[in-house]
């Protein structure tokens, strides 16, 4: 099944909750906590289905930087993934990722421990207007299910908010 990935584009001007606050959140319907920076703005329900209209692929959390031009998405997916399985997707999905986006630049998996936790980690680029798109898929099971984490935005604009991207990811904690 092919899943579309959001363009940043359709974010701007959503309904934003304000910064996230520092103290570790459980977010609704999903098995996770994080403890998301000042920094980060967090979208409302209302803006995740207006950036998300279709149900199929909607994100069920989603933060965002300050200036708007990098997303953290956080969904639940349909499929069956056993926590022996993640390892497994490291070298099967790359070939998915191929298949279902065009136009890839690079492609990098591998294997990465957060929270205490296996994911599976895929970053990608693909050619945009004036930068490369950075897309980052991070994959593990949770209770049988496929957890999905998707950061999203061009490649400058990932490299000047690193910092807090990472502090987010480091601070995921399944539940």
């Amino acid at each position: 099944m092919k899943r579309p990935f959001v363009s940043l584009g359709l974010l701007t001007g959503l309904s934003l909750l304000g910064p996230a606050q520092a103290a570790p959140v459980k977010l609704s319907n999903l098995p996770v906590s994080v403890e998301p920076s000042a920094k980060l703005l967090t979208l409302t329900d209302a803006g995740i289905r207006n950036a998300f209209p279709s149900a199929a692929g909607r994100p069920d959390a989603v933060f965002m930087t300050e200036d708007r031009k990098v997303s953290v998405a956080f969904e639940w997916r349909d499929g069956k993934l056993a926590p022996n399985e993640v390892e497994k997707l490291v070298a099967q999905f790359p070939g998915v990722i191929r298949a279902q986006v065009p136009g890839i630049k690079t492609l990098k998996a591998g294997l990465v421990q957060m929270g205490g936790s296996p994911w599976a980690q895929f970053v990608f680029t693909t050619p945009g207007q004036g930068d490369d798109l950075r897309r980052e898929l991070m994959m593990t099971s949770v209770g049988g299910r496929v957890l999905v984490l998707t950061i999203a935005g061009n490649v400058k604009d990932y490299s000047r908010n690193e910092a807090v991207i990472r502090t987010l990811t480091s601070s995921v904690r399944l539940n």
